[in-house]
Order: structure tokens, then sequence, then C-alpha cells
């Protein structure tokens, strides 16, 4: 039995899961934020409780500070609930909602974690099961403290070797995605193991599991040494010595090209943090694709640290001020620009190169902006020439 089915076993309290079986599962966490909590609170029944009010976790991190009357409307009536609840909302700028998560419950091997945003797979990077959910159904969550799963398949990919100098993890999350099969993932489990994912940081293994999401499978992990199945055959098996510097272009994180056949292309915008590169991990590359440049006049570099804490070492390394003096703009920690709430919307005629997560038109604001992703050091050096351009491959 395969370690994801072994965890939702457990969970259940069997001895086995079967692929396909519908199985209901205590949760070891339940997520939300402001950006799916109007739903959310609109589907609550009046005069319910909350069944596992200590496990319950809100942030606000989409639309912190407010940028409309409503946004502010629907903060407050969050913390009415979290007040009314007893439930966990952070809501003085803690940060995004799966640093926070990572920082203060320490997600753990074999834990189960439901919520209601697309990137909930960010704790697989912990070893844990954690299924995305849509608002209305992370009601019933907290109202059973359950969540029901149809037991999935699983997809595993292996990566054997390690990441040469300058490849990041964000350019191995985009080699995978190059190579996946969406119809064959969809619905599973996608599974990491291999020299190449267990030499990563806890940082880096974030950011591979925080692109999941963008993947068609229904959630993924990273599987702990311990656990993997001797003599198993893997779906995928790349060799990270061969990855290099990658982008996605529009329209979709699937349009995965190499950087070097975009050295060139103008951008007149930059963006760094959130969850999926907001840690002092990336905010290091950073700098280092920048080296002593200042910001290109023609662009504009946002940088959002993924939390308060991340904000408080960058500040202690003096990352930030060296940061600000070179011409980013640092921005509150949280989501930043990436889904297109405010914090640096883009305009018609706009080109952005990000380490964010996600580039379909219009998620940053216009529809008719360009949204490319690449790796936080891609973003540096971009930022410093005006223009995508080679990455530096030192420390």
């Amino acid at each position: 039995m395969h370690y994801a089915h072994r965890v939702l076993a457990r969970a259940a309290g069997r001895q086995q899961a079967e692929i396909g079986e519908i199985i209901e599962v205590p949760v070891d966490l339940a997520l939300g934020h402001d950006g799916s909590a109007g739903e959310f609170l609109a589907a609550w029944p009046p005069g319910a409780r909350v069944a596992i009010p200590a496990k319950t976790v809100f942030t606000l991190d989409h639309l912190l500070p407010a940028p409309t009357v409503e946004a502010r409307e629907l903060h407050r009536r969050l913390l009415s609930f979290g007040r009314e609840q007893q439930v966990h909302v952070f809501a003085r700028g803690e940060g995004v909602l799966h640093q926070v998560v990572a920082e203060r419950f320490t997600p753990r091997r074999g834990w189960i974690i439901a919520g209601a945003d697309g990137h909930v797979a960010t704790a697989g990077a912990f070893g844990a099961l954690a299924f995305s959910l849509k608002p209305k159904d992370l009601v019933k969550v907290l109202l059973t403290g359950k969540v029901q799963v149809s037991v999935p398949g699983v997809y595993t990919v292996e990566i054997k070797g390690s990441l040469p100098p300058g490849r990041t993890a964000r350019d191995l999350a985009l080699e995978v995605i190059r190579h996946l099969n969406r119809e064959a993932i969809r619905g599973k489990v996608l599974a990491f193991q291999g020299e190449g994912v267990w030499q990563l940081s806890v940082s880096g293994r974030m950011a591979l599991c925080n692109l999941i999401g963008e993947t068609g499978a229904v959630t993924g992990l990273i599987i702990p040494p311990e656990e993997t199945a001797p003599g198993t055959k893997p779906d995928l098996e790349l060799v990270a010595e061969e990855i290099e510097p990658l982008v996605a272009c529009p329209p979709s994180p699937a349009n995965v090209r190499p950087l070097r056949e975009l050295y060139g292309l103008p951008i007149t915008q930059a963006v760094v943090g959130g969850c999926s590169s907001g840690r002092l991990e990336d905010m290091r590359e950073l700098a280092c694709g920048l080296g002593e440049n200042k910001v290109h006049k023609d662009v504009t570099l946002l940088v959002v640290p993924a939390s308060a804490c991340v904000l408080t070492q960058m500040e202690k390394e003096g990352l930030a001020g060296t940061l600000r003096e070179q011409g980013a703009l640092i921005l509150p920690p949280g989501c930043g620009p990436c889904p297109g709430k405010h914090l640096g919307l883009l305009a018609p005629g706009d080109r952005v190169l990000a380490a964010t997560v996600r580039n379909v038109p219009g998620r940053m604001g216009s529809i008719e902006g360009e949204i490319y992703l690449a790796s936080p050091r891609a973003v540096g050096a971009a930022a410093a020439a005006g223009a995508v351009a080679p990455v530096p491959f030192g420390e």
C-alpha cells in the first residue's frame, strides 16, 4: 500500500484504503482566508458551532490592508466569526496562509489538512496530505471535524541527483510541470521522491509542492525517504543535473520553455513573494539575481515577504534595506499582487516576470497584461536588466 493510502487508512481507523472508496477522515487542520471567506460565511448555518476550533485557521492575506470598503466589511465579519467560534484568525499581517501554517502549526507527516484555497498542497512539503475545497465544503468540515475523500490514485515522480548551481526548486517544479501528462495525473496524488527532492531545504520543498495546484492533481506531497516502496518504478523520472532555468509563458503554468529562449524580452514589472516565493531563501535568491545592480528604470520590482517572521529576518540581515536601496518596493506580508486584488495590479501593456503561482490572463489585473513565471533568481536578473536575462550561477 502506498504511503498516501496508508496515511488515509490510519486517519480513518482502517487497515486499507482502496482507490475510489469514499471515506471520511478527521482533519488535523482546517484552513481558510479572506479571499474565500465571503462564500464560506454566506454558507455558514446560523447558530451552528465549529467542531474543531483549535484546529481551524483563517488568515487575512489576500485583501490586507483592505483595498475597498467591501473588503473591510468582510474582514470585520470574519473577525466576528473568529471571536464567536474561538478559532484562529490571523489579522495583523502575520502573513500568507500557507507560511503561517508552516511557521505556527508545524505540519507533520501523516496529517490530514483541508482548506478553501487552491494551493494547500504546500503542506505536502512536510509529508502531510492536504486537500483543496470549495468554501461551502469547508463549512461541512468545520461542522463535523472531518473531510470526505474519494481515495485517489498516486502518480510518482522521482528526481535523481542534485540541482546544479543557479537552478532552484522553482525550476524543478516547472520541469516537472512541462513533463506531466495532465490527463494521467488528474484526480491523483502527485508524489515526489528521490535525492533531488530530499536534498531540498524546507523552503525548496514548499516551493515545489506549492505548484501542485497547477497540475491537475488532487493534491501532492514529498514522500519521506523511509516510506518509499523499494523496487517500485516511478511514473516519471527526471535527472536534477539536466534541469536548466525555466519560465512558464502565458496563458498557463503548463506552457514552460527554457529561459534562454526569452532573453531580451522586455518587462515592466517583477514580483517575488507570497505563498510561492516569499521565504527568506527566496529573498536571498532574488538578491543574487540582482547582484549589485539597481532595478532598471522601466521596471517596478515588488517584494512580498510570506510572513512577518520572514520580513524580520530580512531586516536583521540587512537584506530589506539593501533591496530598498536598489529600488525594490517591499509590500506587507501576505499574497501581494498575485491574486489580482490590489498592491500592484497590471495594466494593458504590462509584462511581469513573477515568482508566483499562476499566470492565466487577468490573474494579476488587466486581461491584456502578460504574466511569465520563473525563479526568484531569474526575476532578480530581469529586474536589473529590464528584460529576461541570464541568471548568475554563483552562490
